[in-house]
C-alpha cells in the first residue's frame, strides 16, 4: 500500500473513532435519562443491518499480511 493510500487509511479511522466516540456518549446520555438501554441500541443496529456486519477494517486490512 502507498504511503498516500496509508495516511489516508489512518485519517478515516481516526474519523471513524470519533463517530463511534459520539456515539458512545450519546447512548449513554440516553441511558442515562432512562430513555433508551445499550441492548435496545445494539438491537436496533443489528435491526437496520442485518447480520452480515463486518468490520471496516477487517475488510481494509484482509490483505495486507
Amino acid at each position: 500500500m502507498s504511503r498516500k493510500k496509508k495516511d489516508l487509511t489512518k485519517e478515516l479511522a481516526q474519523e471513524l473513532d470519533v463517530f463511534d466516540s459520539m456515539l458512545t456518549a450519546l447512548v449513554e446520555l440516553l441511558e442515562e435519562k432512562d430513555i433508551l438501554t445499550q441492548e435496545e441500541w445494539e438491537n436496533k443496529i443489528r435491526a437496520k443491518l442485518g447480520k452480515s456486519i463486518k468490520s471496516f477494517r477487517k475488510i481494509e486490512f484482509a490483505d495486507t499480511k
